[in-house]
């Protein structure tokens, strides 16, 4: 049988799976073991359709009794078998298929076998609803994009124009709102999770700004934003609007910015200040931001201010937890970035058709909504959803899928082999 007969297989788990679990064993333990013992290189999905489909490959030598020998050499294992009065023969007979939602007891973390794995949860489950996000940048191997007739890595390099960014409605909406409060001296906070796709809102904002004309940005370059203070700001905004040197003292520092602000703006040029990294500010720096925010020409505000940040920053904003930062809570727009829920279709035909990929020829239709459910989470009440079908997150994903199916000679991804990474 071959593995994509094998991909085809009912989830049919062995006792294998529920001693692993047990015994709170990792696959990809396992699979460097078993790879150690053989003296050969073991993939991924051979010993997921083992462990969770019953499949031995005939084609490995020795496969069975390496197994068998790490569960006769591990203290736990023969524990295990002996307290449930089985030998070790028994953990390749399957199972039923209530073994697919059975939790391990080692609550994620993976060391069991001596091998830190890196991998979350889900994995060890074989439960599709789980969530990864712990595991490693995975790269679409050169054999899945031959698989695939790709020449090159949609996710790589993947921003060259502005046509290469996706766009939802709720993407225009930020950007139009941050647009805004680079033009009108508005203050706001852009929010979003590690790989949301801020920075690439923000590069697109700077461009529009840029060929625009009449926009300054100030963009403070400060690696370690914890350190940002009411000097450092008046420094980047010095240097990014004169080519003028900071002032010493802040108090001429405060003059001289407030000098070159309105000078610009009478001048017919206005000013942004944008700060990534948001989220380690401290507390005193967003007050003094507010203070920025307050320089005036009349009705007229000199600088708009525009944070950009992760999801603590949003905490930050959170009155009842911080009522010492009212004052700048009351006075900033928050917009925060969601999943890509309900537009994975329309997100991933931008970025394979840019290196002359058809979707059609890749993705079975019931992959997206497969990939859409694996990325979505109860919310700790259990009443809302919540997304994690972030840009990042979704190349990594799809990223594994291709390289599954290109090993399981799957044709294309489809929900099966999404429910099987």
């Amino acid at each position: 049988m071959g593995k994509a007969e094998a991909h085809q297989m009912a989830f049919a788990p062995l006792v294998l799976k529920q001693m692993m679990l047990e015994c709170d064993i990792s696959q990809p333990a396992l699979r460097n073991r078993i790879a150690a013992l053989l003296g050969r290189e073991i993939s991924r999905p051979t010993v997921n359709l083992c462990v969770n489909r019953g499949y031995v490959p005939k084609t490995i030598d020795g496969f069975v009794a390496a197994v068998d020998k790490i569960v006769t050499t591990d203290a736990a294992c023969s524990a295990w078998l002996e307290r449930h009065g089985l030998t070790v023969a028994d953990i390749w007979r399957k199972q039923g298929r209530e073994m697919r939602h059975a939790k391990a007891r080692g609550h994620g973390r993976r060391v069991r076998l001596g091998i830190k794995t890196g991998i979350s949860h889900s994995q060890l489950t074989g439960d599709p609803t789980e969530i990864t996000i712990t595991r490693e940048v995975e790269m679409i191997t050169t054999a899945a994009l031959r698989h695939f007739k790709l020449f090159r890595n949609p996710f790589i390099d993947d921003i060259q124009k502005d046509a290469d960014v996706y766009m939802s409605d709720e993407h225009r909406y930020i950007e139009a709102a941050m647009l805004d409060a680079a033009m009108h001296g508005g203050f706001l906070a852009v929010i979003g999770e590690v790989g949301s796709g801020k920075s690439v809102m923000r590069r697109k904002v700077a461009e529009t700004l840029k060929r625009d004309g009449g926009t300054m940005v100030i963009f403070p370059q400060m690696i370690d934003k914890g350190r940002l203070n009411a000097s450092s700001i008046c420094d980047a905004i010095v240097m990014d609007v004169s080519s003028e040197r900071p002032r010493i003292r802040l108090e001429d520092k405060t003059r001289q910015v407030q000098r070159l602000l309105l000078d610009r703006a009478k001048s017919g040029f206005r000013a942004c200040l944008i700060i990534e990294e948001a989220h380690d500010l401290k507390v005193q720096t967003l007050k003094y931001l507010k203070r920025f925010y307050e320089l005036e020409d009349g009705y007229k505000k000199l600088l708009g201010i525009v944070l950009i940040g992760q999801t603590e920053l949003k905490h930050m904003f959170n009155e009842a937890q911080n009522v010492d930062m009212r004052e700048v809570i009351r006075r900033v727009q928050v917009a925060e970035i969601r999943g890509l829920n309900g537009h994975l279709h329309d997100y991933l035909e931008v970025k394979f058709k840019r290196v002359g990929g058809k979707l059609e020829d890749i993705f079975a239709e019931d992959a997206y909504a497969a990939l859409g459910k694996r990325l979505t989470s109860k919310s700790r009440d259990g009443k809302s959803t919540i997304s994690h079908a972030y840009p990042l997150t979704v190349n990594n994903y799809i990223a594994r899928a291709m390289n599954y199916a290109c090993e399981t000679g799957e044709a294309k991804v489809s929900a099966e082999v999404i429910d099987a990474i």
